[in-house]
């Protein structure tokens, strides 16, 4: 982490599994992680997602459970990511210190400084870019940008400050995930 002003040291890829797995997913992810460098990537907290979890931690990616905290440890996952504010601290207390917490905030600074505050690993927006400037800016908490369908913004969003980016849904169901992302490696330095 870098210091409140300070440019981040570099954007990472940050992926979110598809809520609906198609059935070559497994052969998808493994293009990917050939292509391009993944920090981490979020599954849905279910038993099916242990080959997955599996695949992406031989990787050296980290991976977080869509909500869930309990499942995390049976699951041999990194940690969790959480939607609601209320759950950070049973979370916290769950998994102790040693597991990674993000928290969705949506577009509320509120919520984010307290999530921030209270110890969360990372905070993920949806896309607007104005709210990761700012806590780019101010915070020293690492930021997701949360790209939604649109791949085309990355750019901005990194230029923004944001610590690591999540492209949408829409990246699964194109012909090459590999590629599209490969395509933003130029800009993740």
């Amino acid at each position: 982490m870098g210091h409140a002003g300070a440019p981040a040291a570099r954007c990472r890829l940050y992926l979110a599994a598809p809520a609906v797995l198609p059935v070559n997913f497994a052969q998808t992810l493994n293009a990917v992680f050939a292509a391009n460098d993944i920090a981490c990537l979020r599954v849905a907290a279910e038993p099916a997602s242990g080959p997955l979890i599996a695949l992406a931690q031989a990787k050296g990616c980290a991976v977080l459970l869509d909500g869930r905290p309990e499942l995390v440890a049976r699951l041999g996952a990194d940690g969790v990511h959480l939607g609601d504010p209320a759950a950070y601290e049973p979370a916290r207390r769950m998994l102790g210190p040693d597991f990674t917490i993000g928290m969705h905030c949506d577009s509320s600074r509120h919520l984010a400084m307290e999530a921030g505050e209270s110890g969360a690993d990372y905070v993920a927006f949806p896309p607007d870019l104005d709210l990761v400037a700012w806590w780019a800016e101010l915070m020293v908490v690492p930021a997701v940008a949360e790209l939604g369908e649109d791949l085309g913004q990355a750019k901005d969003f990194i230029a923004a400050g944001a610590d690591f980016i999540c492209p949408g849904e829409a990246l699964w169901r194109g012909q090459d995930p590999a590629g599209q992302l490969r395509r933003l490696a130029p800009l993740m330095v």
